[in-house]
């Protein structure tokens, strides 16, 4: 039997600490909908973001979109999950941050995360129904449109709760600019982004990945997750950091480069460091004003293909899980969640997260 009420973190505005209250469980579950119980949400730095101001969402609001739970109600209609396969109560579930309709200019041009009617948990405000949006929750209820998918077995709550956000996202991006074995990568940022595709790249066979970061610990995960050759960028200046690359790949350049630190400057030393024929995924931009600041005689003369993503379809969801089951055991994943928390050491839990001294901390309602 589902409970009558539950406890949830309430955001209210920056400088303001997370406040606990408590919230009505929907009883009524919608066509397509579902409700389940939160087992374990994580903090991402978009998060961050929004708690320090830097980021502005609908307030109140229930942070987190980095979740995953339990399935305690299913409305009508709902029995299979993302993969095809029967979904039912109590089954361990993940979702994409987003439900999309399905049916607008967008989602029928297979970009249902800019869908006209898009919505994304951890995004809204807890004032509407069903208010339980967040992950930073007992429960939370899952719109009609969002494909709900079951946890491999093999796959631990650590490992999958951050897949349904930077995994997923790093997945659209080599499935955007494409990523041959052999290639040289680059990737600009050593977050968990970075992490992720270090991962992929490996998995694809690259034939060198590069990593830049300005923080060595973020450089020593890097390495544990298989990249070739790690590089502080810190204390150096732009041109040497060009040349080093350079060197690093026989004078020519990187094949492909992927921007995911959210410094606009790197653009500039991404698009110097790519080879003639290069190609570039910027995925980490997302402040306005990020103004790009390059030559663009260098981008036709070298032959240089340039995309952004933002977020993913909720089939990359899948795609990640299955890239978990499949390689696991291979790269560190467990180690990635740091500590964990109960609910109602929320804002301890935000100050651990926001301290950096591990790339995820998690919450366990």
């Amino acid at each position: 039997m589902v409970d009558a009420t539950c406890q949830a973190a309430v955001f209210f505005g920056p400088a303001s600490p997370l406040v606990i209250q408590p919230f009505e469980i929907p009883r009524h579950i919608e066509p397509g909908a579902a409700l389940c119980t939160v087992r374990m949400s994580t903090i991402c730095g978009s998060d961050l973001h929004t708690i320090s101001g830097r980021r502005n969402e609908p307030t109140p609001i229930i942070l987190g979109h980095e979740i995953m739970g339990d399935v305690v109600s299913l409305g009508e209609g709902l029995n299979q999950d993302g993969f095809g396969d029967g979904l039912k109560m109590g089954d361990r579930v993940t979702w994409p941050v987003l439900a999309a309709c399905g049916g607008c200019f967008y989602c029928t041009r297979r970009l249902p995360q800019k869908c006209e009617h898009l919505r994304k948990y951890g995004h809204m405000s807890c004032r509407d129904w069903p208010h339980l949006t967040g992950g930073y929750a007992e429960y939370i209820y899952l719109f009609p449109g969002t494909q709900i998918f079951r946890i491999p077995d093999t796959v631990s709550d650590a490992v999958a709760t951050p897949a349904n956000c930077a995994l997923s996202t790093v997945i659209n991006a080599v499935e955007t600019i494409g990523l041959d074995p052999g290639e040289t990568v680059l990737i600009q940022g050593a977050g968990m982004l970075g992490l992720n595709l270090v991962a992929l790249a490996a998995d694809a066979g690259a034939g060198k990945v590069i990593v830049t970061d300005v923080n060595p610990r973020r450089l020593e995960l890097a390495a544990g997750f298989g990249a070739d050759t790690c590089i502080d960028v810190g204390a150096m200046e732009e041109k040497e950091v060009v040349q080093l690359l350079r060197e690093e790949t026989g004078g020519f350049g990187v094949d492909v480069a992927f921007e995911v630190c959210g410094d606009v400057a790197a653009v500039r030393l991404a698009v110097e460091a790519l080879r003639i024929g290069g190609r570039y995924l910027i995925a980490g931009l997302v402040v306005p004003g990020s103004h790009l600041g390059i030559d663009g005689n260098q981008v036709v003369r070298k032959c240089l293909t340039l995309k952004g993503i933002h977020n993913y379809r909720p089939d990359h969801l899948g795609t990640a899980l299955h890239f978990l089951e499949r390689t696991a055991g291979r790269f560190p994943y467990e180690g990635l969640v740091g500590r964990s928390f109960p609910l109602a050491e929320i804002n301890d839990a935000v100050a651990v997260a926001a301290s950096g001294d591990c790339p995820r901390v998690a919450i366990r309602p």
